[in-house]
């Protein structure tokens, strides 16, 4: 049965609607090295207004949990001159870290979504590589015993 004019616009307009939500999401791919026991930063979000007031931080959702290691979320506070007319704005910021449990070494990943207080949406896909910690050398650095 073929549609009427009024619905194939209805549907089109739905469609374009979709396109429209779909390319405001931006994705972000990239890989880090860690090592196990240390934590290594991933990203960082903060925003601010053009009238150098803080904006709100943004909320996280993880979409995929790392098996190796955690992600962590910590507040920060940053010092930015990239904000025009606000020299040195210091405003809150969330940083986020990954940290290799102990003893685990290979290949990890996470991805996650941070939403920002006006709503823009990021995903971050982030493939780790988690080296084995160094051996703890002797104490005093002494490499063996001698006599």
């Amino acid at each position: 049965m073929p549609m009427r004019p009024s619905t194939m616009l209805l549907s089109y307009a739905i469609a374009g609607l979709v396109v429209s939500v779909a390319l405001a999401q931006a994705s972000n791919y990239t890989s880090v090295e860690a090592t196990a026991g240390k934590a290594v930063q991933l990203t960082y979000h903060a925003s601010a207004h053009k009238n150098c007031t803080t904006a709100p931080l943004a909320t996280f959702d993880v979409l995929q949990a790392p098996k190796l290691g955690l992600l962590i979320v910590r507040k920060a506070m940053l010092t930015t001159d990239k904000v025009a007319g606000c020299p040195r704005l210091k405003i809150p910021a969330q940083v986020v870290l990954y940290r290799g449990r102990d003893g685990s070494a290979g290949s990890d990943h996470v991805v996650y979504k941070v939403t920002s207080s006006n709503g823009e949406v990021e995903t971050f896909d982030v493939t780790i590589t988690v080296k084995p910690a160094p051996a703890p050398s002797p104490p005093g650095g002494q490499k063996g015993n001698s006599l």
